[in-house]
């Protein structure tokens, strides 16, 4: 008994590390550029490790908070739009959001 005990402990460490779903998730915070049809590009999500702005196709209404810590999956094809941020004109690219949570951390 006290063989597969020791053997279940053992391949229960080695399992845990593989088991870390935020893996492939990237940090950002959500930022309100202001309301597309005065001007703005709505909401925008900056990511932590580049500082790149990127417009979600689609944002759900839980995660609409200017600041808002998130983790998030996505895709992109490279498409985009000018907007205009800070009073500059820049291109952001476009992504579809496939997973998106708060960040916790």
């Amino acid at each position: 008994m006290r063989k597969y005990l020791l053997g279940a402990a053992m391949l229960a460490i080695l399992a845990a590390p593989s088991c870390k779903k935020d893996k492939n998730m990237k940090k950002a915070v959500v930022v309100d550029s202001g309301d597309i049809a005065t001007g703005g590009c709505g909401y925008l999500v900056k990511l932590e490790q580049d500082g790149k702005l990127l417009r979600p196709k689609y944002l759900p209404s839980a995660y609409q908070h200017d600041g808002e810590k998130v983790k998030l999956k996505f895709n992109s094809d490279g498409e985009g739009e000018v907007c205009q941020t800070n009073h500059t004109n820049q291109f952001i690219e476009l992504i579809e959001i496939t997973d998106i949570k708060k960040d916790l951390d």
